[in-house]
């Protein structure tokens, strides 16, 4: 068993009253919203990504991380989206292609109205609301095949022409609308004859680890933070899928995602 000084790392890392520590807990606040309105309304969704694996491994965050993200079927998704609108508080908001013109990405962001984010990514500095967030991933059964098509051509006919020409392009509208409305629904389609019971990040979305569906349901939970949140059945099968060998420490760690944080 690989024995890990998670005091030692969040002192190194994520210490009590610095930045990264504040923000960290200021999207704990988001995660505690969006778990309320999502019980409220019987949505199931569960941690993933480094959240799961923190939860598992650190109790919380991984201490080097600014990053925070949930999973739904894109069904619970939908209805998600439109709920959130009218539910979440003043302080934050929901962030999707319907809520702000020129938001590239196929997953939604919930964020915080007092704070700003710099992140790297040129396209992400575009973005009209900038506030620390978590991130909510539409999940589906579909055909992996299908999904390693569709996150490079996604890539190619969407993101790399935001970033080359802007949101504003007819080039990019005439390709997101195409991929959106054309393509992805043959996917779907075509998806029927897939083997059942694999789930993947919608079409599009740059994360390839397929998932059996015993692996997230039916949903367990788990402590993060000191706090009880949704968590799949199997967070071992699932993380060690995601990850590999998750329980081992990276060799190089990369903290944090962001270029500057500022909390108001």
């Amino acid at each position: 068993m690989v024995q890990i000084d998670n005091n030692a790392l969040r002192a190194q890392y994520n210490p009590d009253g610095s930045k990264l520590r504040n923000a960290q807990l200021r999207m704990l606040e988001i995660l505690k919203v969006v778990d309320d309105i999502c019980k409220k309304h019987n949505i199931p969704y569960w941690l993933t990504c480094a959240t799961l694996l923190g939860a598992v491994r650190h109790g919380g965050f991984v201490p080097w991380d600014d990053d925070l993200d949930i999973a739904m079927m894109r069904s619970d998704f939908q209805k998600l989206m439109k709920i959130l609108p009218d539910e979440l508080p003043e302080n934050l908001i929901l962030q999707n292609d319907q809520t702000e013109e020129g938001y590239v990405y196929l997953y939604a962001k919930v964020r915080d109205k007092n704070s700003h984010v710099t992140e790297a990514c040129d396209v992400n500095k575009r973005f009209k609301n900038q506030g620390l967030f978590i991130d909510i991933f539409p999940m589906e059964e579909s055909s992996f095949a299908l999904c390693k098509i569709s996150a490079p051509l996604f890539n190619r006919m969407v993101f790399d022409v935001a970033l080359k020409k802007g949101t504003d392009n007819v080039l990019y509208k005439f390709d997101r609308a195409l991929l959106l409305k054309g393509i992805f629904p043959v996917f779907r389609a075509l998806s029927f004859f897939a083997p059942k019971g694999k789930i993947h990040h919608t079409f599009g979305v740059n994360f390839l680890q397929e998932k059996n569906r015993d692996m997230i349901f039916p949903l367990s939970s788990i402590l993060f933070e000191g706090h009880e949140f949704s968590a799949p059945a199997n967070p071992d099968a699932y993380l060690t899928r995601h990850f590999g060998d998750y329980m081992s420490l990276p060799k190089n760690i990369q903290p944090v995602h962001a270029e500057e944080i500022e909390i108001f």
